[in-house]
This record gives C-alpha cells, sequence and structure tokens, in this order.
C-alpha cells in the first residue's frame, strides 16, 4: 500500500485532440480510480477447476471540481459506427510515500455521467465527472481469454434531471435539455423536506427530467441560490469483424 500526497498530485484533462480543457490541478478537489479486470469462470462438468478464464478490463476515473473548471461538454448521440465524442484524455500524477509516482495517461476516456450540485445558498458549486473505457485485458496466464478493446464506443440519447435556481441549462449550464429553451419531451415532479427546530426549516422544488444534449460549466457562485442537476450518458462497446 501507498500513501498518497494530494498537496505534490497533479491532474490534467485534455480533449480529445490534445488541447487543454484545464491546467493541472486547478480546481479539481478529489480523483478515484479503478483499473478493474473482471473474470469470467468458465465452468464444465465433471470438476472444480474452470475450462478457462475469459478476462474484461475496465478503466473508470471519476473527477470532483469545482464548477466551471472543466467547461461544456456536447453530447451527441450515434448516428453511425463512429467513437462517440464524450471523450477526454484525462492524466493523473499520484505522488506518494514512499517517495514513488503513479502515473495514469488515459485517451478516450468516455463520460458516463456527470452532475453539478449547489446545496449551500452562501457557497460554491461542485461538479462530479465519471468516466469509464474499455480496453484489452493484458498479463494473463495459461488457459486465460483476453476480451479485445472494442471496434467503437457509441454514445446513446441521455438522460437528465435538475431543480433549483442554478445549473439549470438556461441562464447557466449544467445540464442543459435538448431543444432549450422551449425544451421538448420533458416531464416535472416536485421534491421538498422540513425537519423541526427552532426554526424548522427546510425547501421545495420543482424536478425536471429530460433529454440531455450538453453538460458542464455550471455557476460557481450564485448569492442566495441553490440548485442541483446530473445526465447519465449511455455508452455502448460495439465489437465489429
Amino acid at each position: 500500500m501507498a500513501i498518497i500526497i494530494g498537496s505534490i498530485t497533479t491532474i490534467s484533462v485534455l480533449s480529445s485532440n490534445g488541447s487543454t480543457i484545464t491546467p493541472a490541478s486547478a480546481g479539481f478537489q478529489s480523483v478515484n480510480w479503478n483499473i478493474n479486470r473482471q473474470p469470467n469462470r468458465l465452468w464444465q462438468l465433471g470438476g472444480w477447476n474452470p475450462w478457462g478464464t475469459q478476462v474484461a478490463k475496465t478503466i473508470t476515473i471519476s473527477l470532483t471540481t469545482y464548477a466551471e473548471v472543466l467547461g461544456v461538454m456536447a453530447l451527441i448521440p450515434a448516428s453511425s459506427c463512429a467513437n462517440s465524442t464524450a471523450a477526454a484524455r484525462i492524466i493523473i500524477n499520484a505522488q506518494t510515500c514512499p517517495a514513488a509516482v503513479i502515473s495514469i495517461d488515459e485517451d478516450l476516456m468516455y463520460l458516463t455521467s456527470y452532475s453539478y450540485s449547489k446545496g449551500d445558498p452562501v457557497g460554491f458549486a461542485t461538479e462530479n465527472w465519471s468516466f469509464q473505457k474499455w480496453v484489452a485485458a493484458d498479463g494473463l496466464g495459461s488457459g486465460m481469454y483476453a476480451i479485445p478493446a472494442p471496434s467503437y464506443v457509441i454514445q446513446g440519447r441521455s438522460e437528465g434531471s435538475r431543480s433549483g435556481d442554478v445549473g439549470n441549462g438556461t441562464t447557466d449550464l449544467g445540464a442543459r435539455f435538448l431543444d432549450e429553451p422551449g425544451a421538448w419531451h420533458t416531464v416535472e415532479g416536485q421534491q421538498g423536506s422540513v425537519s423541526a427546530g427552532f426554526p424548522g426549516v427546510g425547501n421545495a422544488d420543482d424536478v425536471t427530467l429530460g433529454l440531455v444534449d450538453r453538460v458542464g460549466d455550471g455557476k460557481l457562485e450564485a448569492g442566495g441560490e441553490i440548485g442541483q442537476s446530473s445526465a447519465t450518458i449511455p455508452h455502448q462497446p460495439l465489437y465489429v469483424g
């Protein structure tokens, strides 16, 4: 196990063409990553040993930033066999104790979910970005079979929700609904809560759900206002030939 020292750990997020979306360590609160190999045992009759093991490998990275750090990412569903454009190159240089560097540099990390949150009327807003990539498994032993990297990763139509005064995709971004203003195929509900106290204070908000066509760049500071929005971006790996 290594202890990571955050004050000397750097993160950069770049677009797919290599241009910098944000400078290293500008406005990042936290990062989580996971390099995961998923075994699928091929069991057989007549014994307790598998005939073989099929292995898939994925890389996931989640970033928490202050609002306005990563800008806007358009969500464009696939119209042909082509990789999704909702992707980024993410570089993490994590400094550890004992002294070492854990270096992760992954291109074509596909955005799978986004959220914007400003829960305090006098506080600042944050954004959460989650990415995933499908890659070929490596370093396998005898009798183990790697699932290859997909030929394409296509993007589907994104669904999202929002409530409150900010992060609403109109006067400020967060999750913007398709064809907004005048967004279509949206539905509304309501949520609220209050607790006993002296005084007991709560809040109630309309909640709107719809199809989202872009996320990011939610307002960092909006005095006296709160809000939240989120989106799920479906990606499907395709294996061709």
